[in-house]
């Protein structure tokens, strides 16, 4: 009875087995989407931001990627994508940015980006442009995430890309750099840039690439900024701001 038994169960056994090799494994066949992933640290965003502002003059162009994704696996062969230009755009192809000819996920991978070339052009100066850029359903990809929801809604299909010349005081000068270079003005930042040195970008970045030594740094420029501006003085070439009027001077502390 027992060997009996341990042949039954044994033969169960096996007949569970076979069945379940000849079950077929669950496979994706869901259709491949694209999606752009612009990210800010941990974010998904739909938008960014070119200011030509900051960079010396010799800087006549700035190129950014343009990060994309797919869903489903890797193919082995490249699969060209497409990306059109949004109606909603205000920058001129040609006069203010040029896109590639073609885009194109290369064989093996599911993220790549491509490039956006923007020219520093006059009008940039004293306005904002914007370039939209819309991802298309074409014969290799579906567009079928249109949206990640979190803290807020997402398009992930449309990313919109602001380009300008203005400087501006930044999120940090009131804060921070008031308190080393007094009131701002571009004058004034442009002036420090070329007597002390100082990055014309050191306001709205000077805290991430100088670290903890950023302060050190700020005093410096205004210290060597405000002799500048008493040498001037003295020597009867006081510098004003922008109104011909106003005396350009850096923060209490540092006069």
């Amino acid at each position: 009875m027992n060997k009996l038994l341990y042949i039954v169960l044994f033969a169960g056994l096996l007949g569970g087995v076979y069945a379940c090799k000849k079950e077929k494994l669950l496979t994706y066949d869901a259709p491949d989407s694209i999606y752009f992933q612009l990210m800010h640290i941990t974010t998904q965003i739909d938008s960014t931001s070119l200011s030509f502002a900051y960079s010396p003059a010799s800087v006549q162009d700035s190129t950014i990627m343009i990060p994309v994704a797919v869903t489903g696996v890797a193919a082995k062969t490249d699969r060209e994508y497409s990306v059109a230009v949004d109606p909603a755009s205000t920058a001129k192809q040609g006069t203010h940015y040029v896109l590639p000819s073609k885009f194109v996920l290369p064989a093996g991978v599911l993220i790549d980006s491509f490039p956006v070339k923007f020219t520093r052009t006059t009008d940039l100066q004293d306005t904002t442009l914007k370039l939209v850029l819309d991802l298309k359903q074409n014969v290799s990809f579906h567009t079928d995430i249109p949206i990640f929801i979190g803290s807020d809604t997402v398009n992930a299909l449309s990313v919109t890309i602001s380009v300008s010349d203005i400087m501006v005081p930044g999120p940090y000068w009131t804060s921070i750099f008031n308190a080393y270079f007094g009131s701002f003005s571009v004058k004034k930042v442009k002036l420090l840039n070329q007597v002390t040195g100082m990055p014309l970008d050191f306001p709205i970045n000077g805290i991430f690439y100088a670290g903890l030594t950023f302060g050190a740094q700020a005093s410096n420029y205004a210290i060597t900024m405000s002799r500048y501006l008493e040498d001037q003085a003295a020597s009867g070439h006081t510098v004003y701001e922008d109104d011909g009027v106003t005396p350009m001077v850096m923060a209490a502390s540092y006069q």
